[in-house]
């Protein structure tokens, strides 16, 4: 079973594919060396847009090739520099276009990561968690109605959610899983990773970040996700692994990230928020564009679609903070 039976985060490398809320998405499945070919990409691209709301292109492009895309007017919306995770001067960018008003909403989880006190590390938040709580990276079919109720939110169907159980107890490649127990046995916290390859690199997008109503505010959706980042970190990989997160700026995924180590890249011009991304049920007000209108997606309307940061974790906190010991730990905590 394969992720088009699942709500993918990540999609397949190739040509251009249509995705939730409206979107034209396409990753580059081979380098970009050249500019001229960023820009006829991109062009084709657009002219295959006609009835979608957006159309994101991304690809690993040479140095050469950012900083000469900087110089154009190319609706860059994140570049996430190799130099944070490897010894290498390309970068993965984003390009980004909404072909609607899209003014900006949210917080600026950039200013929330660099100010955030993180006085426990991810070891000390995972053992921190209450006692009748405990970590599991196993899914049966009697988890259904609690993961349901934990990602219908981000546009999950039922059927969807059998799929990844399905997927997942089966040992799919490429697909993590990190959930938090009460002493009951069910399912309060949960998050999930998953991967693609493209361009000789290893691509992982951490994600699905949520809690139970009724049991927020106990470090229970932080744990999960450093439980996870071990988890993803305990596979050898023979590709360079970018390890990544899309922040929802109107929600508080971005504090539980920066309690796991990753960090929104600091580039000069360079917004790295994905606008108008996807939508999700989050409690935050509508967005003020289709707050009238009946557009939606998976039950989900769009006057829900948010702007999300791009985030990375970067190969200083992998050292600092997921060294081999501690991953040990973390995922020897796992029932």
């Amino acid at each position: 079973m394969g992720t088009e039976n699942i709500n993918t985060s990540v999609g397949r490398p190739g040509e251009p594919e249509p995705r939730t809320f409206s979107r034209l998405y396409q990753t580059l499945a081979n380098p970009v060396n050249e500019l001229d070919y960023l820009l006829s990409t991109f062009k084709r691209l657009e002219n295959s847009s006609n009835g979608y709301r957006r159309s994101v292109l991304r690809g690993l492009c040479s140095n050469d090739v950012v900083t000469q895309a900087l110089q154009t007017d190319l609706p860059i919306e994140a570049i996430i520099p190799m130099s944070t995770v490897a010894d290498d001067d390309s970068a993965i960018v984003f390009l980004g276009i909404n072909y609607h008003n899209s003014p900006p909403q949210g917080r600026n989880v950039q200013d929330l990561i660099e100010h955030r006190n993180n006085h426990k590390t991810p070891l000390e938040k995972v053992r921190s968690i209450p006692s009748e709580f405990g970590l599991t990276n196993q899914l049966n079919e009697n988890d259904t109605d609690n993961l349901f109720a934990l990602w219908e939110r981000f546009g999950w169907d039922r059927e969807q959610i059998g799929n990844f159980i399905q997927s997942f107890g089966s040992g799919q490649k490429d697909l993590w899983f990190s959930g938090i127990r009460n002493n009951m046995g069910g399912l309060v916290a949960a998050s999930t990773a998953e991967a693609m390859e493209f361009a000789g690199i290893k691509y992982i997008e951490t994600t699905e970040y949520s809690t139970l109503g009724g049991y927020e505010n106990r470090g229970l959706c932080t744990a999960t996700v450093a439980g996870l980042v071990a988890q993803v970190l305990n596979c050898q990989q023979p590709l360079t692994t970018v390890i990544t997160a899309e922040f929802n700026t109107s929600s508080t995924s971005a504090a539980i990230g920066a309690s796991a180590g990753f960090i929104i890249p600091k580039i000069e011009g360079v917004s790295q928020i994905l606008s108008y991304n996807v939508a999700v049920v989050d409690g935050a007000r509508s967005n003020s564009i289709f707050e009238n209108q009946p557009n939606a997606d998976r039950g989900i309307p769009f006057s829900f679609l948010r702007d999300f940061a791009v985030a990375v974790l970067p190969r200083k906190n992998i050292e600092n903070l997921y060294t081999p010991n501690v991953v040990e730990q973390i995922t020897n905590l796992y029932t």
